[in-house]
Order: C-alpha cells, then structure tokens, then sequence
C-alpha cells in the first residue's frame, strides 16, 4: 500500500525572497513591454516567456522533492534443515523406507513447495558443516560422516538472526554428535520435526571389540639388563570391564597383569619388565584375554628383542691407517670398559685385522651381517668410499643403528665426498649433515668452540669445563645439518665440526675434521690437557653405546590419538606425551601424505583428554590436522634437536558413514522440539505440522524520495524560453 506522494522544498533562499524577486521582475517586464510600441498580444507574450523563465529559475532554487511512503509486507522466514549425514541411509530396523527415503519424500512433496506461497523457505544441510542452499531432493548426498546438529541449528538461527524467523522445520534422526547445547536465541525458534522412522525393538548384538593396537620396546639390549614394555590396548566398547593380559617368552608366560577399563575409556596401557639373561633373538608375545570379543584373532602381537653381550664392544673400520686411526684407537683401547676390534682396507678392497704390536695380518675379517653386529655397540666408520661397503652391508648397518646401536664417522675427503657415504642406499639415511656443492677439507688454524647446544648434551661429558679448545688445522665444509641434527662443537664462523642425531632407537656421530687427533699431542697453545682428547673419544662413544639406562624406559616420547583410523575431512588430534625429552623445548609434527606432500605442525603444550583417547588428563603437546585424500599418513613427532622421536600411521579412509545400527534419537528430538515450542509427530500425521507452522507476517515503512527539481529538461525548457525570447525581441526590432 502507497500514500500520496508530498513536495517537500528545500530552498536555497528563503520563499519570501525568492517571492519578492518574482514580483520585481514580473512589474520592472511589465513597465518596460507597456511603454514600447507593441500590441497587446506581442506585450502579454513577451512577458509572458520573461516571467516563465523566471519561474523556472526560482521552481530550481526550491530543490523540490517528492516523498513517496509506501507500507510493506514481509513474508516470514522458514528454515528447512536437512541432515545429509550417512546415518540417515541406516535402517536397523529393516522398514521398507529408510530415513533417507522419508526426507526426500517429505521434500518432494507438494504440501512443502506450496510453503515457498506463504514463507520465504531458506535450506540448509546438517552434516560435519553446515550448508547453505540444498539442491533438488533427489540429488542429496547423504555421506556427511557426523552430524553436528546442534551446532548447526545453533548457526541456521544465527545466519537469520536479523530475518522475520518463523521456524525451522528439521529432518533429522537425532544422532547428533557435537554436544552443543542451543543458546538463548535458538530456543526461542520452535522447531517442528517429523519422525523419520518407526518404533521398533532393535535387537541385542555384542559388537564389542578389544585388541592390542601398538607396543613399544627396545629393539637391542644386553644380557641382565631391565627394560619396559609398554602395550596399548584399544577397545570399541563402553562399559567398565577387566580382562587378563600376558607377557609370553617363547610361548611361555613370563609377566601377567590385568587390563582395566573405566567406562567410556577407549585406550589402555600397560607395562611389563623383561631381564634377557641370554644373548640372541628372543620372540616376545603380548596377549589379552577379554571375556567378550567380536574378533580374538587381533588379541595378540609377537616382536623380537635382539639381546647382545653386555661388553661394550666397538667395530673400527677405516680406510687407509692413519693418524686419526692410530690416536682413535688408542683412546678407546685406553678404555677398559670397551673392546674394540679395527680394521684397514687392504689394496683388493678387504678388510684386515690391524694390530699395532704385531703389524698387519690377514683373517678376522669383519661380518657385517645381522648376527655378526649383534656382537658390537658401536660402528666406527673411518675415511672411504661408500663402495667400500656392500648394499647389503649397509642395509645390517642402518638395522643395527635403527635397533638402539651407536655409529660414529670420522671421515675425510672420501667418506664425506661425491663418492662417500651419501652416495649409498641406506647410510645416506644415518648422515646427521650433508655435503654441500664444492664441499672441501679447508686447512689451516681454526678457532673452535663447544655450541650452547653441546654444553648441555650428555655426549660432551666434562668436556664443556674446558675453558679453551685447542685449534684445528682443518675441517669440511660447507655442509647442511639434517633437521633432526645437533652441532655440539663448531668453528668461528659457525660451520659444524661435531654433529650428532638420533636415529630410531640408536644415536649417530660425526666428525668433520680430520685433525682432532692433535688435541693428544697438547702444547700447541702450551696449555692443552693431554687427556682432552682421550676424554672427547671415550665421552662420546659412551653416548652412542646403548646402557641399561637407556632401555629401561621404553616409551620417552609416545604419540597418542584417539583412533588410528580417521575418516576422510574430520579434523584429528595428534598428543605426544613424555617424561623426558632430552634437550628439548618444543615437539614437531611431520606428516606424509599419501600423495607424497610432508606437513609440519608445531606443537604447542596443553593438557589431553578425551580429544585424545585419554580418560584422564595429562600434560603433553598438541597439534590438529584434517586429511583430505584417503590412504596412510606417516605420522613423526620429534623434538627440536631430534634426539627423541616416534612414530605411528594413520589411515584415513572415505567415511564409514556413521552406520551404528541405532535408532533415530527420539528423546532428544522431542527435547529439542519441546525446549524450542515446537512439535515432534509421527511421520502418519507429518501434514498436520505443515498446517500448523507459525505464519506472522511484518510490515515495514519504506520511505522513498525522489528530486523533482534536478531534471535536464528543465534546463531545456529555460534555454529554449530564453532562445524564443530573444527571437521575438529580434524580430520586433527590440533592444
């Protein structure tokens, strides 16, 4: 409904002034046309085109507008809100139609598109996000694989927080997995929802499920030496139970305790302690005895423990001998508790037993398989080529390192150049730095210091009380640190001259120089100690060699999840919980792909819960990440200086669509349409509630103005009476 237009003015000049120039003009015209010689028809119209044109001047000065008041009427708003979440293609209780089948009937019928007569219908779909705009029923994919309704009714009422909302009429089954309560302004929209599905008696079905999912131990020790052994015990049930569960040692019982689970608990760990009093490969089994399982052929889960001599025996292999050999040799023969066997490339590419008492001779060659390095704790590996070794040589050697050996590298040009270690499968993998484009051994007298890095690192020993170390004539760069590498000692200009890492469970060293040795010698400054270099061998090789301390945590740094298998775009919570990380301030997250990418997360300190898989908090690190391509992701948490890590997989698979077999929820959907004022009804009587949605219409004021007075035309008219003017003047021969 519109009423009449009005004029409003708003004048440039006041009427009155505006009056009283219209009047002089009017008589000054009328004076000037009487006393000329006219006729009365040529005085009326030339004072009639002046007086015009002077209207029209002060019609523009007025800046008239017109206002328009029109009353309007806006139909109310309906929300139609689907849930497109997997569940609704379930049917546990076998009924002809399935819940999917109900919506997209109720959608296609005509009661619901004659609504879009009396209300402005806004759709939206219900999954893990919420959507704007449903197409056709019958092209609705019903594969979201969780239904957040609450959140999502909570944010339909937001979006039309400033719309005449009338109601929202909800096809859904209830099964609603956010938790999220709706706020204040949502419970006063009702909510008017037709039941999807029919009573029925579900019947009783076990689908309950325990299994043991993952378990950590050390992979080398020594005879007599106490480890731990931790078992993760996954479940897909709820209530609180207990079972059994064992430790066997070739097929024998050796440790046994009990597996509790409080309700709700999806996870539990337990540990056993082990003390091998043999040397050699020794099979271990963990296995649980639930009362009630669905499947028991995933209740157990054999791994090998390699259990060595506890001598700490070292293998030195070296090119060619020279002065590092001799005085590395030295040191660790100066060292009872080590055993050490070295060994020289000989000219047809063997290794040879060297004795220094003896000389050369032929025999003890070294077998680098993995039984023969089952006997040692360190690897020394001295300046040659990588073709010194076989592929299979290399391939024992990074097993040996990956079970909890040490390896340490004091090569040269030919161990660290093109044709050095690098080159080669497998030992490329253990180098804590690589050589870089026109990497040399640099000579000369170079300042070096031990890193704040290396003051702390256990690897140094004593050695940071020294106030001076001695210079070194050479060392190799330019090199790149690996990302899970520490510089414990380094040059004036920063450039790495003791680099170490972990790798799985054992630990790498490498020294960039070759001239270390003349820290034995002393007196190059006239103040070294003569035992400083005695003391930096035997420090770090005692680093690398694996102790009983260091197997007898088994789990330093332990990745935790809430599940292994995650569903294609839902959003996964990965916690690290340690109880000492070594020299660590912060973890990092990296993640592969299957399609090959590596993603990085830091992550940050918080407290894990139920996000998790935990039942009780704990203080840890977090970091989330959404998988978006199905297939295994290779998940590794390290820290900082990459002396601790672990790992574990995820598979991310298309979503299994949220078939539990359950019921629709019709406690919580007749809560939700008792709170908001709203109605749940049999799927019989689903018209009914179409009649008896809320229709309230509103009507606004809308106030249109329009200028009047700023036309082109007008301009037009003015010219084109002043033109005529001037023509008749002309014509009648006036001034």
């Amino acid at each position: 409904m519109t009423a009449p237009g009005v004029i409003i003015i708003d004048p440039i000049l006041p009427v009155w002034v505006l009056a009283l120039v219209i009047f002089a003009v009017a008589y000054g015209a009328w004076r000037t046309y009487r006393a000329c010689a006219l006729t009365g028809r040529q005085r009326w119209v030339l004072w009639a085109l002046r007086l015009s044109a002077v209207l029209i001047l002060a019609w523009l000065m007025l800046q008239a507008r017109r206002r328009t008041v029109r009353v309007e009427e806006e139909l109310p708003v309906l929300a139609v809100a689907v849930d497109v979440s997997a569940s609704m293609v379930d049917n546990p209780g076998k009924a002809r139609q399935t819940r999917r089948d109900r919506a997209i009937e109720f959608l296609s019928s005509g009661r619901v598109r004659d609504l879009e007569g009396r209300y402005r219908v806004v759709r939206y779909a219900i999954g893990a996000e919420l959507e704007e705009g449903v197409a056709d029923p019958a092209d609705i994919r019903f594969n979201a694989p969780r239904t957040h309704l609450g959140t999502g009714l909570n944010r339909i009422v937001d979006r039309l927080r400033a719309e005449n909302l009338a109601a929202i009429l909800l096809l859904s089954d209830g099964l609603d997995q956010s938790g999220e309560r709706l706020t204040p302004q949502s419970l006063r929209v009702p909510v008017f929802i037709p039941e999807l599905e029919d009573p029925f008696d579900p019947e009783t079905r076990v689908e309950t499920d325990y299994w043991v999912a993952e378990i950590s131990h050390p992979k080398m020790m020594a005879v007599h030496w106490k480890a731990g052994i931790d078992a993760l015990v996954r479940r897909h049930d709820r209530g609180a139970t207990a079972f059994p569960i064992h430790l066997k040692q070739n097929g024998t019982i050796v440790r046994s305790s009990m597996v509790t689970f409080a309700e709700e608990e999806t996870f539990r760990q337990v540990t056993f302690s082990v003390e091998p009093v043999e040397v050699g490969q020794i099979l271990y089994r963990i296995e649980i005895a639930p009362e009630v399982d669905l499947q028991d052929g995933n209740n157990a889960r054999d791994f090998l423990i390699e259990v060595t001599d506890p001598k700490n025996k070292v293998l030195y292999l070296e090119g060619v001998p020279r002065w590092e050999f001799k005085f590395l040799k030295r040191a660790l023969l100066s060292e009872k508790n080590y055993q050490l066997s070295a060994y020289v490339r000989g000219g047809d590419g063997s290794f040879i037993n060297f004795d220094e008492i003896r000389g050369q001779a032929g025999g003890d060659v070294p077998a680098l398989t993995t039984e023969g390095l089952s006997a040692y704790r360190v690897v020394v590996l001295g300046d040659m080529e990588g073709s010194a070794l076989t592929e299979d040589d290399c391939r024992n050697v990074r097993d040996f390192v990956d079970k909890g050996g040490g390896m340490l590298l004091v090569g040269a040009g030919k161990a660290y150049g093109p044709q050095g270690f690098g080159s080669v499968s497998y030992l490329g993998d253990l180098l804590p730095a690589v050589s870089e484009a026109g990497a040399g051994m640099r000579e000369g007298r170079f300042t070096v210091d031990i890193t704040p890095m290396g003051r702390t690192h256990p690897a140094l020993g004593e050695l940071p009380l020294e106030s001076l170390l001695p210079p070194l004539l050479s060392f190799w760069a330019p090199v790149r640190v690996g990302q899970f590498s520490s510089v414990l000692i380094a040059a004036a200009d920063g450039s790495p001259v003791v680099v170490v890492r972990r790798f799985g469970q054992g630990r790498v060293a490498m020294l960039l120089s070759d001239s270390l040795w003349r820290w034995q010698l002393g007196g190059m400054d006239g103040g070294a100690d003569k035992s400083l270099y005695n003391r930096f061998v035997t420090q770090l090789v005692h680093w690398l060699a694996p102790s009983a301390k260091d197997v007898e945590k088994s789990a330093l740094l332990q990745i935790v999840t809430a599940g292994s298998q995650v569903e294609l775009r839902e959003k996964v919570t990965i916690g690290a919980v340690y109880d000492a990380v070594e020299g660590a301030s912060a973890l990092t997250c990296r993640i592969a792909t299957p399609g090959g990418q590596t993603l990085s997360f830091p992550m940050l300190g918080a407290t894990l819960g139920r996000d998790v898989g935990l039942s009780r908090t704990v203080d840890g690190f977090r970091c989330t990440f959404t998988p978006d391509e199905p297939g295994t992701y290779d998940v590794a948490v390290s820290s900082s200086d990459g002396t601790q890590s672990a790992t574990m997989k995820l598979l991310a698979e298309e979503p299994e669509l949220e078939q539990t077999g359950e019921p629709i929820q019709r406690a919580y959907l007749s809560e939700l349409a008792q709170e908001t004022g709203g109605q749940l009804v049999a799927w019989e009587e689903r018209n009914r509630i179409l009649r008896e949605l809320p229709h309230s219409t509103q009507e606004f004021t809308r106030t249109l103005e329009t200028s009047v007075w700023n036309r082109w035309w007008w301009i037009g008219v003015l010219i084109g009476l002043f033109c005529v003017e001037w023509w008749w003047r002309r014509k009648l021969d006036l001034v």
